[in-house]
């Protein structure tokens, strides 16, 4: 595998969840196939450096709260790497202050509601939300105060899919083509 960064310090976060992503698959009487399966991509200046894709560990209720818990889990990644790289670019010369990083977390397009869950300050909440909306506190004020951007992406960018859901092969091969014409190629 040969890796070609950029020269911009970026990062960004595709966290996605695939909700009760087994329910009606397999047999009705398992309760793993009523939990829903969180999955996202941490990518560095290009190059993916961090993902995941596992069950969830509580059975959520709603598609809102599926993303918002796949959104928290990756969030619980995100923040130290962010740290990290802030720490190594002071290590190799760069001021603190210096150190002009994006960080963006993309959700889809379709899943709004999680969106303004997560970037609302002070909290809000709604009668449904308010049980499984007190996991977005600690990391709504990280948002804010990093500077970190969530953006709304089409469901065809959101490359947090792979992790989450049994891809087509063409949309598959579509991921895979993004990192190979991009910045990571295999030999």
């Amino acid at each position: 595998m040969v890796i070609n960064p950029m020269k911009e310090l970026s990062i960004d976060a595709y966290p996605d969840a695939d909700f009760a992503g087994m329910y009606g698959y397999e047999s009705p009487t398992d309760p793993a196939c009523a939990q829903s399966r969180s999955g996202f991509v941490i990518v560095f200046a290009g190059v993916p450096v961090m993902w995941q894709s596992k069950l969830q560990t509580e059975t959520a209720l709603s598609t809102m709260e599926a993303e918002i818990i796949a959104l928290a889990a990756c969030m619980r990644e995100l923040i130290p790497i962010i740290d990290m790289v802030q720490s190594l670019a002071v290590a190799v010369g760069k001021q603190s202050g210096g150190v002009n990083m994006k960080v963006s977390v993309h959700e889809h397009v379709d899943n709004l509601g999680a969106l303004v869950l997560a970037e609302t300050l002070p909290p809000q909440f709604t009668p449904q939300s308010k049980y499984y909306a007190i996991k977005t506190i600690w990391f709504r004020k990280e948002i804010h105060k990093r500077g970190i951007k969530l953006l709304k992406i089409d469901t065809k960018e959101q490359l947090g899919d792979i992790f989450t859901k049994g891809l087509a092969q063409t949309t598959l091969s579509t991921y895979v083509l993004r990192f190979l014409v991009g910045n990571v190629s295999f030999l």
